[in-house]
């Protein structure tokens, strides 16, 4: 009988485990922490094992593109090149996305507040640029860009300030690059943290509206919103004096603080102390011999930015004007878009490339322009800087300091922290300490800095390289070209032509 008590407590016992267990796996398991990266997008971010073999075997064969470069620059600056040419078929929005998901983590050291610029500062800012837009211009545009504001979010931003630094005598607005459809803020708090550490100053930093969904004007709709706001911030906010204010941006940020330096001088309204440009993104109709020249050097996608169709490239969900007019610079139907940013029509409207301000970038508050001797973009900042500064003809101008840093790719400030990089960002600083306590001055300042973060005057050996004309006259009938067709076909003759000279066997190279 014993025994018989004991089997049933065991079977008991056992039909409790069972019913333990179970409830257990009927509980919902608890939810994994998400990056919010859509799956289809993670193999997107792994690069192919391919790349890195090959890349590794060139460098030690061949040597690197440039001659400077460490085995990991080289490599960093492959991966990023092929993640461009895969994004091609991706859409638009996917590769948006990633850019804007993940940001850098707010430094310890560093205090952050975030914001939101209410619309009526949009609102000022789109009447100040319709002021400066002819009906031709607007044409050209293409959109009813004064409508968008309607529906669009407030512009969002966030201020960065050393927690140690308590009144801050400087202020730094910066413009993030991305070539006006990608990026956000959150991608350069690394860069930001340290500027702002460096030059005593907290940081204002923005979101602007990105193309192709918001098209040209609307970035310096929104960058004019932003400086507006810190002049004349709401109530209960101390406005801040424009002579404390450095304007700062890479890339398409670099071509943005330029025309927002563009927009304040034609404006009227109170111009910076000064504003610096890293890789500036400045001639959106690639017409300077380095588009070509340094394709092998840098990572930008060698026939430009490329996605599979989707909805953001639909350009009639824009806005329309009641009527459109086929006018402007580039007038050629039979080819496509080049930019998202900008019709084809409006690529030569100086807001849109600063390089074909009729003013020659005259009557600008101090710049400093930073490029990569290696980058595609180097001739639009050497251009900018000559005729700017009006050094070539020895009359006053706008004060310029240009540094070309030597074997450096597209704003390598932010690839690697590398000795040029660690060089350019203390120069960044030192410039904001400058702008806003030296009296403005005229005249052009050059230097090259090597590898190893050497700088050295090289301004009469730049001068003397233009002084005959005959380079300046090439660049200049570049620029005047009335076929954007032509421009494209000459960066893809050199791309194949590259390309022939890579697939060509061993043998053919002999003589």
């Amino acid at each position: 009988m014993a025994t018989v008590k004991r089997f049933h407590r065991r079977l008991l016992h056992s039909e409790r485990n069972k019913i333990s267990l179970r409830k257990s796996q009927a509980v919902p398991r608890k939810k994994e922490p998400t990056t919010g990266i859509p799956p289809k997008l993670w193999g997107h971010l792994i690069p192919p094992m391919p790349v890195i073999t090959s890349t590794i075997y060139r460098h030690y064969a061949k040597g690197p593109p440039a001659s400077s470069w460490s085995l990991s620059f080289d490599l960093t600056i492959a991966i990023i090149s092929d993640f461009l040419k895969r994004s091609m078929s991706k859409t638009v929005e996917d590769i948006q996305r990633l850019s804007m998901i993940k940001a850098v983590p707010v430094p310890s050291d560093m205090k952050r507040t975030k914001l939101f610029i209410p619309n009526d500062y949009r609102v000022q800012a789109g009447n100040h640029l319709g002021c400066l837009l002819s009906p031709e211009d607007e044409h050209a545009i293409g959109w009813d860009w004064r409508r968008d504001k309607n529906g669009a979010k407030e512009i969002k931003g966030e201020w960065l300030q050393p927690k140690k630094l308590d009144k801050p005598k400087r202020t730094i607005l910066y413009l993030h690059g991305g070539a006006y459809y990608l990026g956000s803020y959150g991608m350069y708090r690394t860069l930001l943290a340290r500027l702002a550490k460096l030059s005593d100053a907290r940081v204002f930093a923005i979101n602007y509206r990105l193309a192709p969904q918001h098209p040209f004007p609307a970035a310096v709709e929104d960058a004019l919103a932003a400086y507006l706001y810190m002049l004349d911030p709401p109530d209960g906010i101390d406005p801040i004096d424009p002579e404390s204010i450095v304007v700062a941006g890479d890339s398409a940020g670099g071509g943005l603080t330029l025309a927002l330096m563009l927009s304040l001088r034609d404006a009227g309204l109170p111009l910076p102390a000064g504003a610096m440009t890293l890789s500036p993104w400045v001639d959106l109709t690639h017409s300077f011999p380095s588009i070509i020249n340094n394709i092998q050097t840098d990572f930008l996608p060698a026939t430009g930015f490329k996605h599979a169709p989707s909805e953001a490239l639909d350009y009639t969900r824009l806005p329309q004007l009641k009527q459109s007019m086929g006018i402007g610079p580039f007038a050629e139907e039979d080819i496509d878009r080049v930019q998202f940013y900008a019709d084809n029509k409006a690529l030569k409207h100086p807001l849109v490339s600063p390089v074909f301000d009729k003013k020659q970038l005259r009557g600008l508050p101090r710049l400093l322009i930073q490029t990569g001797s290696a980058e595609r973009l180097h001739d639009e900042s050497i251009y900018t800087a000559l005729m700017a500064s009006n050094a070539l003809d020895d009359e006053n101008g706008t004060n310029v300091t240009l540094e070309i840093y030597v074997d450096q790719p597209h704003v390598f400030q932010i690839i690697l922290p590398t000795r040029s990089s660690t060089c350019a960002i203390k120069r960044l600083a030192e410039f904001v300490k400058t702008a806003t306590t030296e009296e403005k001055t005229t005249g052009l300042s050059v230097f090259t800095v090597s590898p190893r973060g050497k700088a050295s005057d090289t301004k009469d050996v730049l001068l003397r390289s233009f002084r005959d004309g005959a380079k300046l006259s090439e660049w200049k009938a570049r620029l005047d070209r009335p076929s954007l067709r032509e421009r494209m076909e000459d960066v893809e003759a050199a791309v194949s032509q590259m390309n022939d000279i890579k697939h060509r066997p061993a043998s053919s190279h002999s003589a």
